[in-house]
């Protein structure tokens, strides 16, 4: 009878959480060792060669229209970077008292360009016409304490400037020699003012209702368009836009088809294993001092792409244009034993099964689903902007056990210009509490109060449509919300914008370098996921 052998492969199997013997590989015997390999093949050749060139040919369209909210489109020459075009909003205040500090700092700077012109002798004359006017509230009249009679109005001055057009204000009136070198200073100051922030010209893109940014990118290829409806505000990058086809944003600027060949790089990372299994390998990552139980998959699998498939990854340099849509047509390979091979892409290969999608743009239509999976979106976004602190600091969250929601305007920029924490402000404000006296009676409530800052919101339904929360107002409430994130008129916030984990806002100065060099200043949004549940304590129908 004949006998049937099987050859099983001989690998370390430990099951400790320790794998540091399993990496070992510890060899007492290695004639046998060599035997063995040769038992299940391992010496045997195989047409397994390793990639070397590589031919991409692909087509790369630039964007160069760009629209926000529900403005029409406009040219796009690459310049700013994108989270300027779409967040930025308007700075600088109509008036000094929407803004103290702006307008001292912009007389401020207006001074110093009238001393650098040696024009130090018109300062009197220009304290006289634009003083700065009286604050209306404690850190208002400290600081026009502070800088009142040194420095000017700047808004003001701004205002007198864009009236007078090219010339001077009538008031206050220079002497002959002084009117053209104040002209000039004039003009230069009225530069940097405008030119400061980056402020849009029309609406911005920020929804009120849905709290997030919308808007969109155009190119001249095909009949799509890159829309990004929930984008949350810090980063704009290719996971925030899908495809859709209606409405497109036309671009005029002209495909370029490229064919590009460069030799495939392996992809290296740190405490990659050695490509040589006896190499000395660096010990900087130490591999084996993972631990991982059997049940612990996300550690195992990192083991096991590290130690088998790490060396299996190439990349391939695609040089394509910043801010633009990709298509790849075509790759082909060239490997160690000369042989060729085209490489289909994942959509055409296993795209009806839904596998692998990375980088891939979600489709709003299937019409635009097979485009949509070839495409390759390089956002023209800033690489590493600089953010400030929060200068209003919004926090949303539901009161289950009150049936509503609140908004608490945790930080809000006051008059001052300068940010106010409302929390600290409306304990300064509370009057003393009186000691306990005998024989008080009982009175009866009818309902309690909550800070000032906690902003109500309460379900309404709006045009027949699904409920919304519609801003309220306590009784005893002053003036509302201070900051303008939750001072829109008639503000209503979907009911499915406002999950149990409640919504963090932020408003902040940002600063980034454009692709040319050029710098930008704005004040931008961010929506995060917030606390969780709140409650305000309010309650109704009680006897204290």
């Amino acid at each position: 009878m004949a006998s049937i052998t099987i050859w099983n492969r001989v690998e370390p199997r430990a099951r400790a959480q320790d794998m540091k013997a399993g990496l070992e590989a510890r060899v007492h015997d290695p004639l046998w060792f060599l035997t063995r390999q040769w038992q299940v093949g391992e010496f045997e050749g195989r047409d397994a060669g390793s990639p070397v060139m590589v031919e991409i040919t692909s087509t790369a369209t630039v964007f160069d229209r760009y629209t926000v909210g529900t403005e029409p489109a406009r040219a796009y020459d690459g310049r700013a970077p994108l989270e300027v075009l779409v967040e930025r909003e308007t700075v600088r205040p109509q008036q000094a008292a929407g803004d103290l500090r702006q307008a001292a700092e912009a007389g401020l700077q207006f001074f110093r360009m009238l001393d650098a012109a040696n024009l130090s002798r018109l300062r009197p004359a220009y304290l006289t016409q634009y003083p700065l006017p009286a604050g209306s509230d404690a850190d208002s009249q400290a600081l026009s304490a502070v800088v009142s009679g040194r420095v000017i109005d700047g808004i003001k001055l701004h205002a007198d400037l864009v009236q007078a057009g090219n010339a001077l204000p009538a008031q206050p009136v220079l002497a002959g020699p002084d009117q053209q070198p104040a002209l000039a200073v004039a003009q230069a100051w009225r530069t940097w003012y405008e030119t400061l922030f980056s402020e849009p010209s029309g609406a911005d893109s920020w929804s009120p209702d849905r709290m997030e940014y919308g808007f969109a990118l155009g190119s001249a290829s095909g009949s799509a368009q890159c829309v990004a409806r929930e984008y949350d505000g810090g980063a704009a990058d290719w996971y925030a836009f899908d495809r859709a086809s209606a409405t497109p944003v036309a671009g005029s600027a002209a495909p370029a088809a490229t064919t590009r060949r460069a030799m495939a790089a392996p992809v290296t990372f740190r405490g990659m294993p050695a490509r040589r299994f006896w190499e000395m390998e660096d010990a900087a990552v130490d591999i084996g001092s993972l631990t991982a139980a059997a049940e612990d998959v996300g550690r195992l699998l990192l083991r096991e792409f590290a130690l088998i498939y790490g060396n299996d990854w190439f990349q391939v340099p695609l040089v394509v244009p910043v801010g633009s849509e990709v298509t790849v047509h075509s790759l082909t390979v060239s490997d160690t034993f000369g042989l060729t091979t085209t490489i289909p892409h994942y959509i055409d290969f296993d795209g009806a099964s839904g596998g692998w999608r990375m980088f891939a743009l979600a489709a709003s239509t299937p019409a635009t689903a097979a485009a949509s999976a070839h495409l390759l979106v390089v956002t023209p976004g800033a690489v590493t902007p600089t953010d400030g602190a929060a200068i209003e600091d919004v926090l949303l969250l539901r009161d289950e056990s009150a049936n509503m929601a609140w908004g608490v305007e945790r930080t809000a920029v006051g008059p001052a210009g300068a940010p106010v924490d409302r929390a600290l402000a409306w304990k300064t404000e509370l009057p003393p509490v009186p000691p306990p006296t005998i024989g008080v009676s009982l009175s009866y409530r009818l309902g309690s109060t909550v800070p000032d800052y906690w902003i109500p919101f309460l379900p309404v339904a709006v045009d027949t449509g699904p409920l919304r929360m519609r801003r309220g107002r306590m009784p005893t409430a002053g003036s509302g919300p201070i900051g303008r994130m939750l001072a829109y008129s008639g503000l209503t916030i979907f009911l499915e914008e406002l999950p149990r984990e409640g919504v963090h806002l932020e408003r902040r100065y940002r600063a980034a370098r454009g692709p040319d060099g050029s710098t930008h200043l704005w004040i931008g949004r961010r929506r995060s996921a917030g606390r969780g549940e709140g409650r305000s304590g309010l309650r109704f129908d009680y006897v204290e």
